[in-house]
C-alpha cells in the first residue's frame, strides 16, 4: 500500500487507502504511479510532457506537484490550480446515499463528492477559449438521453448478424440505424459502443447483455436511433449527450460558456484544434481527454481527463481523474512567479509550503481543535479554495445559476440590469454585451452597469495555426527496424493466414471497410507479422510490414495510420501515427518498415489494434484522399493527383494466435 510524503504535515491514515474498498472508489492510479508523482521534481513525465505532476482522483483525492497527498471532499466549485500559466476550477457534486453509507463506514465523516465538470484557462495564451468538460445534471437522467430514445440498454441480438450480413463500423447509433432502414428485410439491430453495428431481422431473438460488457443498445428501425422530435431538440444540454463516455456516462463541452455539439467527435478524433495547431484536445477511445498546450515560448503542458465511474445512478456515478504536467523548462518561472494558487499547491520542489488561503500565502494545518484530520482537511478546502462569485469560469448546466454550484457559505448576489441604479438602460446594457460569450455575459452587464463597457474586450474563437510537432528523431514514439527478407522461396513468410499455426473462425486480420467496396486485393498486404506472444494482460503490441498487394502496379506509395500506447496507467492513451512507406514493391526483398503497434484491451474481448493502409499510385482510383497527416513533410510531385485517389482499408488485428491469446479481465 502507498504511503503518501506530506511534508511537515502529519496526516492520519487517510481513508482512501484503506484497502478492502479501494477499487470501488474510481479506479485510483497504480502505485507506481504514485510513486512517480512524489518526487517532488520536475522529472516526472506524463505522456509527451517531462515537468511536474500533479492531480486528482477519486471522491477526490489530491497529489499535488510537490508530492503531498490529502483528501477535499467538499460540495461546490474549487479553485484547483491558477498560476501564470493556468486557471483550473472544478466542481464537485455530493455521491449518492449508497455511497455515503460506504464512506461513513470508512472513516469519512464529512462525506464524499465527485468530480462533475473541470474548467481549464490556458492563460499563456488569451485567444485560447476557456475549455470546460463535465456530464451536466446528472439528478435529471434515467440512463438514456434522446440519441437512445426506443432503444433498450444492455440488450443484443443472437444471432449477431442476420444472413448475408456482417458487422460494420458506424460512428453513432443513428448511424446503424439507417444502415437497417437502407436494408431489404432489416428490421431490427444492435449497436456497441466500440461502433460496432449488426443489423437482424425476425429470425434472431434479443438478449440481455451481462452488466460487466460493454453498454449495448437495441431497438427495432424506425424507433431506436431515429430522427429526434422537435420536443428532443428542444433541451440543447440534452440533446448534445450523444456522445457517451465510458458507458453510461454523457460529456458535455463548453467554450467561453458556450455548449458545442461534440456528439459526432469520434473515438479519436479532436474537440479542438488538430496535431497541427497550439492547442488540441483529442478523444481518446471514448474513455479519456488529452489536451496538449504549446506556450508561445514552445513548452508543452499536457492535461489528461479519465472518465470514471458507472453511470447515472449507479455506484460512483460519473465522474473525472485529473492529471497535468507542467514543463520542466519553466521550472524556475513557476518557482520565482509565487503567485501559485488553489487545492494543488505551488508547483515549486517544495513539499512544505502547499497549504495556502485564498490570497496564496502559506498556513498550516491545525488539527487540535477538531481531532479529526477529515473535518480538518475538509474546513481548509471551504474556507480557502471556494470559487467566488466574480471569479468563477464554470458554466453551470443548463438552467442553473452560480447559485446552484457554489460552496455553501460563498456569497451570491444576483444581478438584474432591470432593477439596478445602472447608468446605461437596459437596452443599451443588451446591446454591449450582445457580442460577449454566456461565460462573461454577466460580468459585462455588471461593468456596463457601472459605466466600464469599454473595457470590455471581444473574445478570439479561434486559435491560430502554426507549425506541427516536432519531428526529431529523440522525439518518434517508435522504433524503424531495418528490412530483411520476408520471404521463403518466393513465398511471403507469416502473413494474416500463415502466421497462427492453429486458426479458428476468428480472422487473424479482418477486414473493416474498402474506399473501392472491392473487399480484399489480390495479393498480400501484412507480411513478416510478429503476434503478440498472448502471455501478457497490459502492453501488447503486434508488428509486421506492409507488401504493395497490387502486382499490376510495380511501384505503390503506402501509408499507415495506427496508434501507440504512451502512459503508464492503464494504456488508456494510444497516440495516433501516420507513417509514409513510399515506393513499396511486390517482390521478396521488400523495403518496408517494421512497425509495431499498440493494442487495445478491454475487459472480455481479445486484444487487437486497429490500422488504416491507404495505396497510392498513379491510376489506382480508389476513391479515398490520404489523410493529410500521413503526407505532411513528404515531397513527390508524382503522387499528388494519386493521393486524392487513392485506395483506403481499415483493420483489425488480433493481437495474438487464438492458442496464445489471453484476454484482460481488469
Amino acid at each position: 500500500m502507498v504511503s503518501f510524503n506530506i511534508g511537515l504535515f502529519l496526516l492520519a491514515v487517510p481513508a482512501f487507502l484503506v484497502q478492502a474498498e479501494t477499487k470501488l472508489r474510481g479506479n485510483p492510479p497504480e502505485s507506481a504511479l504514485q510513486r512517480e508523482l512524489q518526487t517532488q521534481g520536475y522529472n516526472e513525465r506524463l505522456g509527451q510532457c517531462t515537468g511536474a505532476t500533479c492531480g486528482l482522483w477519486g471522491d477526490p483525492h489530491m497529489i499535488t506537484c510537490d508530492g503531498n497527498g490529502f483528501d477535499c471532499q467538499g460540495i461546490g466549485s474549487f479553485n484547483i490550480m491558477e498560476n501564470f500559466m493556468f486557471k483550473i476550477q472544478g466542481r464537485f457534486v455530493d455521491v449518492g446515499a449508497h455511497e455515503h453509507a460506504l464512506a461513513a463506514g470508512w472513516g469519512l465523516t464529512e462525506g464524499a463528492s465527485l468530480t462533475n465538470d473541470l474548467a481549464i484557462q490556458f492563460k499563456s495564451d488569451p485567444s485560447v477559449p476557456i475549455v470546460q468538460f463535465g456530464f451536466g445534471d446528472l439528478g435529471r437522467h434515467d440512463g438514456t438521453f434522446p440519441a437512445e430514445d426506443g432503444c433498450n440498454p444492455y440488450q443484443y441480438h443472437w444471432k449477431l448478424d442476420m444472413d448475408g450480413t456482417e458487422r460494420s463500423f458506424e460512428q453513432s447509433v443513428a448511424d446503424c440505424h439507417d444502415r437497417c432502414e437502407r436494408t431489404e428485410g432489416c428490421t431490427k439491430f444492435h449497436y456497441w459502443p466500440d461502433g460496432g453495428c449488426h443489423i437482424n431481422d425476425e429470425h434472431q431473438d434479443a438478449r440481455s447483455a451481462p452488466r460487466n460488457w460493454p453498454r449495448s443498445l437495441a431497438g427495432p428501425v424506425g424507433e431506436c436511433g431515429a430522427p429526434h422530435t422537435p420536443e428532443e431538440l428542444a433541451d440543447e444540454e440534452e440533446r448534445y449527450k450523444a456522445l457517451r463516455f465510458v458507458n453510461d456516462c454523457p460529456l458535455l463541452m463548453h467554450l467561453d460558456g458556450n455548449l458545442v455539439d461534440i456528439s459526432q467527435i469520434g473515438a479519436y478524433e479532436h474537440f479542438y484544434g488538430d496535431h497541427g495547431t497550439k492547442v488540441r484536445i483529442q478523444n481518446i477511445n471514448n474513455f479519456a481527454i488529452l489536451m496538449q498546450f504549446t506556450t508561445p515560448e514552445g513548452d508543452l503542458a499536457e492535461i489528461h481527463l479519465v472518465a470514471r465511474g458507472h453511470g447515472p445512478n449507479d455506484l460512483w456515478s460519473c465522474h473525472f481523474d485529473f492529471w497535468i504536467c507542467l514543463p520542466a523548462t519553466r521550472q524556475s518561472d513557476f518557482t520565482e512567479a509565487g503567485d501559485a494558487m488553489g487545492l494543488l499547491g505551488t508547483p515549486d520542489g517544495n513539499p512544505h509550503n502547499d497549504f495556502l488561503n485564498a490570497e496564496g500565502t502559506i498556513i498550516g494545518l491545525d488539527n487540535s481543535v477538531n481531532n479529526n484530520w477529515h473535518k480538518t482537511l475538509i474546513d481548509y478546502c471551504y474556507e480557502n479554495h471556494c470559487v467566488q462569485q466574480n471569479d468563477s469560469i464554470l458554466s453551470p448546466p443548463n438552467g442553473m445559476t452560480f447559485e446552484d454550484i457554489k460552496c455553501k457559505d460563498v456569497p451570491y448576489v444576483p444581478f438584474d440590469v432591470e432593477n439596478y441604479n445602472c447608468v446605461l438602460s437596459a437596452e443599451q446594457i443588451a446591446n454591449a454585451c450582445s457580442h460577449v460569450a454566456p461565460l462573461f455575459i454577466s460580468e459585462c452587464e455588471l461593468d456596463c452597469c457601472e459605466g466600464g463597457c469599454g473595457e470590455i474586450s471581444d473574445v478570439i474563437d479561434e486559435i491560430p495555426k502554426i507549425k506541427t510537432l516536432s519531428e526529431d528523431d529523440d522525439k518518434t514514439l517508435y522504433d524503424l527496424v531495418s528490412p530483411e527478407e520476408a520471404c521463403v522461396d518466393g513465398v511471403f513468410d507469416n502473413t494474416k493466414d500463415t502466421v497462427c499455426e492453429s486458426l479458428t473462425d476468428k480472422e487473424v486480420v479482418k477486414l473493416l471497410s474498402s474506399s473501392d467496396g472491392r473487399g480484399w486485393p489480390s495479393g498480400e498486404i501484412f507480411i513478416d507479422m510478429q503476434m503478440d506472444k498472448g502471455d501478457d494482460t497490459k502492453g501488447r503490441s503486434v508488428k509486421f510490414r506492409i507488401n504493395n498487394p497490387f502486382e499490376e502496379h510495380d511501384e505503390v506509395a503506402a501509408y499507415v495510420k495506427f496508434e501507440n500506447a504512451y502512459l503508464n496507467h492503464g494504456s488508456v492513451f494510444m497516440d495516433p501515427k501516420c507513417t509514409p512507406l513510399l515506393e513499396t514493391n511486390s517482390d521478396c526483398n521488400s523495403k518496408s518498415i517494421e512497425l509495431e503497434v499498440s493494442c487495445h484491451d478491454y475487459e472480455g474481448i481479445d486484444p487487437f489494434a486497429l490500422v488504416q493502409v491507404y495505396f497510392a499510385a498513379p491510376g489506382l482510383a480508389g476513391g479515398a484522399e490520404v489523410d493529410s497527416c500521413c503526407v505532411e513533410g513528404t515531397e513527390d510531385g508524382r503522387l499528388q493527383d494519386s493521393l486524392k485517389d487513392a485506395v483506403m482499408y481499415s483493420f483489425e488485428i488480433q493481437c495474438a494466435c487464438p492458442a496464445t491469446q489471453q484476454t484482460s479481465t481488469v
